[in-house]
């Protein structure tokens, strides 16, 4: 594979510059290396739980009750897993007409598309009936309310924790378009304690808009210049903010990239308006997720032609950067709690993963 970079696009707000290559981490999945096991993993008595590699052990997270394909994960304030699920449906050729439009034959999704889930795997809570069409992202903001994205809808809604129902809504339900109120298959959004919402607007319009908390745009962010790469996001898939220096990290999923902008906000130790190029790390794979823990940011990706599936965390201060479980392949989620714990969930076959590193 192409040895990972992380580029300084701004001099002088540049975080770091470095080189790094993949650490030696054994395939999870085990056998041919080009071969994609579909089946979930048979367990053993030898190897019932959890599957150590040299740098991290692997275990299956299975909840108390069956879920579906889940495409969203985060932390609640208790520490439960929350995961935003597709229940019994699935995306496939029949989910979108060609305008982009959602197939309206199929409905909402009839049966809980939330999972409330304990550190021991228990069920504790679920909603979420009726009010979906094709969960996408997720995640938490400061008081705990839930924000999610979801593309067959073509909205961006805030759900309150308390009596798990739609309080606000971006977007005009069913209809995908790409102006200043209408998104087309929305990818994951991410919500400042001052109220600022970041959208990315993935799969069709490849952009990010940032609002303000009544759901004013404020600003749109378009991808950085960078000399050999690409001027315009390819499926922003998912964004971290990281909000004590003032930015927002956008995984640009088919361009293999993550870059990292100025967030606009008012607090934190940095000025500079929204948008502003900071910092970027290219030739790093299909990244689906990322996700910052105390100045860390995690992600995951998918195999490429030229960099195989793995987790990469960069020290956002220092610019030091690791790879490790590699063969994590259709990995779609990703969320880290307090202690460090990474879950991680895979569409196929549709399970969460646990991950920890030694």
């Amino acid at each position: 594979m192409r040895s990972s970079s992380i580029a300084c696009l701004v001099a002088a707000t540049c975080l770091f510059s470095v080189s790094v290559g993949a650490l030696p981490v054994e395939y999870f999945y085990g056998g041919d290396e080009g071969q994609l096991q579909d089946e979930p993993i048979e367990e053993t008595e030898e190897n019932a739980d959890n599957f150590q590699q040299d740098h991290e052990i692997v275990a299956l997270f299975d909840p108390s009750k069956p879920i579906g394909q889940v495409s969203g994960l985060a932390i609640n304030k208790n520490g439960h897993i929350v995961a935003f699920h597709r229940s019994g449906r699935v995306w496939d050729e029949k989910s979108f007409n060609s305008d982009e439009t959602f197939n309206k034959d199929l409905g909402p999704i009839n049966n809980h598309t939330f999972a409330i889930i304990d550190r021991e795997k228990k069920v504790v809570d679920e909603f979420g009936a009726g009010m979906f069409y094709m969960p996408h992202g997720l995640t938490i903001d400061s008081n705990g309310d839930y924000w999610v994205t979801d593309v067959g809808s073509h909205q961006v809604h805030k759900i309150d924790a308390k009596t798990q129902k739609i309080v606000m809504s971006l977007g005009e339900k069913l209809v995908p378009g790409e102006d200043q109120t209408h998104f087309c298959k929305p990818t994951d959004v991410a919500v400042a304690k001052n109220g600022h919402i970041f959208v990315a607007d993935g799969y069709c319009n490849s952009r990010i808009l940032k609002f303000d908390s009544k759901g004013r745009l404020m600003a749109q962010i378009n991808a950085a210049i960078e000399d050999g790469q690409p001027s315009e996001f390819a499926i922003p898939h998912s964004l971290a903010l990281i909000e004590d220096m003032n930015i927002v990290c956008v995984a640009d999923r088919e361009n293999q990239r993550v870059q990292c902008f100025s967030a606009g906000l008012s607090e934190g130790d940095r000025t500079l308006p929204t948008g502003i190029p900071i910092t970027s790390a290219t030739d790093i794979g299909r990244v689906f997720a990322i996700r910052e823990r105390e100045h860390y940011l995690i992600g995951v990706t998918g195999k490429s032609e030229d960099v195989e599936a793995q987790m990469f965390s960069i020290n956002m201060k220092t610019g030091k950067t690791e790879t490790f479980a590699k063969g994590l392949r259709d990995t779609h989620a990703l969320a880290v709690a307090a202690d460090g714990v990474m879950y991680v969930s895979q569409l196929e076959p549709s399970r969460i993963l646990e991950v920890r590193l030694l």
